[in-house]
């Protein structure tokens, strides 16, 4: 049980007359805890940042550079990464600003609907990046597609062994699309649910008690 259980626990027990107190303390306890769990959306939200730009020098780096550029590949892939580091950065800003805006907020109504905000604010983060990643391998899968002459090229000159034949190797490509976005999508919104879904769950159960704390206060 943690404080906001003891003192939503202690508010019920206690008389009538006393309410008043109590509820200050809840509001005062769910306000810190709601401005500390936005704090680490925010903080987490960096972190993913740092660990999507390690992996784009890893897999985009000078190591890969000859590969995008032997498959037309260089331009699509580099945009696609500015692309999606502008987006993380712009939620990180809405991020920052939901932190300072529920830091600052002065009555339950205004923090209840500053945490609505918030977790809604998280919740088009999570859909747009497992979108986004779907959407640009597509993209770039269809740009190898259209060139399935160069693909056979590429796979003879490196001792790839690939189907000579366009149409089997377009399925075999396709399947295989399909089989590491499904793997990629499943592991992203694990990770999404375990870290994002326990910070929602936490900010979800005090927004309850804030809206409670209101109703009653009507």
């Amino acid at each position: 049980m943690d404080a906001l259980d003891k003192y939503k626990k202690a508010w019920d027990n206690q008389p009538k007359e006393e309410n008043a107190i109590s509820k200050i303390d809840i509001y005062k306890m769910a306000h810190s805890k709601s401005s500390s769990i936005v704090k680490w959306i925010f903080i987490v939200g960096i972190l993913e940042l740092l660990f999507w730009a390690i992996i784009n020098v890893i897999f985009v780096g000078n190591s890969y550079a000859e590969v995008y550029e032997e498959l037309h590949l260089k331009t699509i892939v580099k945009l696609s990464i500015y692309l999606h580091y502008i987006a993380i950065i712009l939620f990180l800003i809405l991020f920052y600003k939901n932190y300072k805006s529920i830091s600052v907020s002065d009555n339950t109504k205004k923090l209840i609907n500053k945490i609505l905000r918030t977790r809604k604010t998280v919740q088009y983060y999570v859909y747009f990046n497992l979108g986004y990643m779907i959407l640009a391998n597509v993209v770039i899968m269809c740009v190898i597609f259209s060139d399935l002459d160069g693909l056979i090229a590429y796979y003879k000159n490196h001792g790839i062994a690939a189907p000579t034949d366009k149409n089997q190797l377009l399925i075999s490509l396709i399947i295989t699309m399909v089989v590491m976005l499904g793997i990629m999508s499943l592991i992203l919104w694990l990770f999404y649910k375990v870290v994002y879904g326990s910070l929602l769950k936490k900010l979800n159960k005090n927004y309850k008690e804030l809206a409670k704390i209101h109703d009653e206060s009507i």
